[in-house]
């Protein structure tokens, strides 16, 4: 591969990471500063964003985008994907941000990487390999110093907080574990565009994007709720994407891991947020272990879907 090519396919499945770590900040400015929740936001996301990469699968596919809901597993399996992998995944990691920041819930969400390792290896009644046991081992000890500080007496950030982010990294195991089969039969686009229009859907019972509840969307808002739809879940999505095509899938995850540490430094800057040296630490801790599992030998690397908007 030419240089100025793989250069060019790091720098858009960076770009991707960064695109992600916006949609965090952006949910952290609609929560904090115009008093929006995270029902109201994934109900936004999820609906807006699923119908826009259905009309782009309308125009590239035509009326073959709905022969997906023609075979009774395909109906079922997007529809699980849709409310658990879509909307299950979005909402958790809202209100981990919700009940700490864009930096700590994004982190957070990273120790899937963990759980997509524990499901493989139960999967195939398999113990985990040494790259594996090194990687949950780092991720344990990232989530105790991130919510403990080392002192395991106390948390410093709060117990819901911890909770949702961590139902989050398992939600979000399942989002990159459960649609092989349908990745591979109706492509990426397809299945996630029809899964976060499910979800959407789905969110509409719980929450209505018209349906306020005290937010505030003015200008901003809506600016700050557009960019979670076009900059963190289109534009990242079709930027990792391409990076995943150009440099391949295991080399793309590790251009990606910009978002916890994009996330961190815009909430410093943005919402001056405290984020210590020991912060810091745990986050690599976290962040390492997608490196570790991306970079162990191909038949020790658990299988994930790429193209993964976690966040």
């Amino acid at each position: 591969m030419r240089k100025d090519t793989y250069v060019k396919g790091a720098f858009l499945a960076a770009l991707g990471g960064v695109f992600w770590a916006l949609s965090g900040t952006f949910g952290q400015f609609l929560f904090e500063r115009r008093g929006f929740d995270a029902e109201w936001l994934t109900s936004v996301r999820l609906i807006s964003a699923g119908t826009i990469m259905l009309l782009i699968c309308l125009a590239k596919e035509g009326k073959g985008i709905f022969n997906i809901w023609k075979t009774k597993r395909d109906i079922i399996e997007i529809i699980l994907y849709g409310v658990i992998g879509m909307a299950g995944v979005q909402i958790t990691y809202f209100y981990g941000i919700q009940y700490s920041n864009a930096a700590t819930g994004t982190i957070i969400q990273y120790t899937g990487t963990v759980f997509i390792v524990i499901y493989s290896a139960l999967r195939i009644m398999k113990l985990p390999s040494k790259y594996e046991v090194v990687a949950v081992i780092l991720a344990v000890a990232g989530i105790f110093v991130l919510s403990t500080h080392g002192d395991i007496s106390s948390l410093v950030i709060s117990k819901l907080a911890l909770a949702w982010g961590l139902s989050s990294a398992v939600l979000y195991a399942f989002y990159s574990t459960f649609p092989r089969r349908m990745l591979k039969k109706w492509g990426t686009l397809m299945t996630n565009g029809w899964g976060m229009f499910v979800g959407g859907i789905v969110m509409l019972f719980i929450r209505q994007p018209w349906d306020l509840q005290g937010g505030t969307l003015d200008f901003s808002a809506v600016l700050a709720a557009g960019g979670v739809v076009v900059f963190g879940t289109i534009l990242s999505f079709f930027c990792y994407l391409e990076g995943v095509r150009i440099i391949g899938s295991s080399k793309a995850a590790l251009y990606a891991c910009v978002e916890p540490l994009t996330a961190a430094v815009i909430g410093i800057i943005w919402f001056n947020i405290s984020f210590g040296l020991i912060d810091w630490f745990g986050a690599a801790l976290i962040v390492s272990t997608v490196f570790i599992v991306s970079l162990a030998p191909k038949d020790e690397t658990p299988e994930i879907q790429t193209g993964n908007d976690n966040s």
